[in-house]
């Protein structure tokens, strides 16, 4: 009897212990690499300034790092302003503008003295799977679509963000934010429709989108400004929303054979076959040429 009540309570501590083990979170890791679609080496999610100040990412870091110059008469009205502010940097080592604003970036926070606890720092993948998402996922609900973006912050709140390049200076657009002016960052046309997303139903907007689409025409200048932000959508499983991106491109740009290609993978992704066998058709009618058109329903 001594031994069975023994065995009870050590099998009642083996459970207890492995339920509490595995209550307890687990630290999220810090400077993953992997290789990106290029082959190259690439960081992913929690970044410290120290890991991309280290070859093979040192290479280009610190000499852009070093060969900007901080427009010091903007920046010394920033100080002050900034005292208190927190920051979030999404970027990927694998994409060009990322790796020429981004030690601007830290040059100018360097020179107002904002302490390095005070930055986060966050690398995003570059396959279509994960397409612009970290492992830990600090994208979501920031509505991050192109890189790299800083994100300035009071206490939790986001009171302004420099999307993928500053429209004047990242000093003069740090200045427009802090000082609460009129300012619009790039891409407006993705800002119009998150706070469309906010406002109004999907249904509602899906009813009303020639309309939608006439009034903008004046915040396009290309159609990668929405088919990039609708494979963000889809990645994220965002289906719906990523069908207003692809059909109000295809409203804006009709002559264009690749809006028919992000309208075929859309619905292909969600089961339509039929749609995305008519969009494919579309898109290959503009554009004969068009291998992946020819893959894609030859698949189909």
């Amino acid at each position: 009897m001594k031994k069975i009540f023994s065995l009870s309570i050590y099998i009642t501590t083996i459970v207890i212990y492995s339920c509490h083990s595995r209550s307890i979170p687990q630290k999220s890791l810090i400077n993953q690499e992997s290789i990106d679609s290029r082959g190259n080496a690439m960081l992913l999610g929690k970044c410290t300034r120290k890991k991309i100040e280290e070859k093979p990412y040192g290479e280009w870091f610190n000499k852009n790092y070093m060969d900007y110059r901080v427009d010091s008469i903007v920046a010394g009205k920033l100080k002050g302003k900034l005292v208190g502010k927190n920051f979030m940097i999404f970027m990927g080592t694998w994409c060009g503008d990322s790796k020429r604003e981004v030690p601007r970036m830290f040059k100018l926070l360097d020179y107002c003295g904002i302490k390095q606890d005070r930055i986060q720092l966050i690398m995003l993948n570059s396959y279509d799977s994960v397409y612009k998402q970290s492992p830990t996922h600090e994208e979501r609900g920031l509505n991050i679509h192109r890189v790299p973006d800083l994100l300035v912050f009071e206490g939790k709140k986001e009171i302004g963000r420099i999307v993928e390049s500053p429209v004047n200076s990242i000093e003069k657009d740090l200045s427009a934010i802090l000082n609460e002016e009129k300012y619009e960052p790039n891409y407006q046309i993705v800002s119009f429709l998150i706070i469309l997303f906010k406002e109004k139903s999907l249904e509602d907007i899906h009813t009303n989108l020639p309309s939608t689409a006439l009034s903008l025409k004046t915040l396009m200048s290309n159609i990668a400004e929405l088919r990039s932000y609708g494979h963000v959508l889809m990645t994220a499983n965002e289906f719906d929303k990523a069908a207003i991106a692809f059909k109000l491109n295809a409203l804006l740009y009709p002559d264009n054979p690749a809006v028919y290609d992000n309208l075929g993978e859309y619905y292909l992704k969600t089961g339509n076959k039929i749609l995305a066998k008519e969009n494919y058709q579309k898109s290959l009618q503009l554009q004969p040429e068009n291998e992946n058109a020819k893959k894609m329903l030859e698949q189909l």
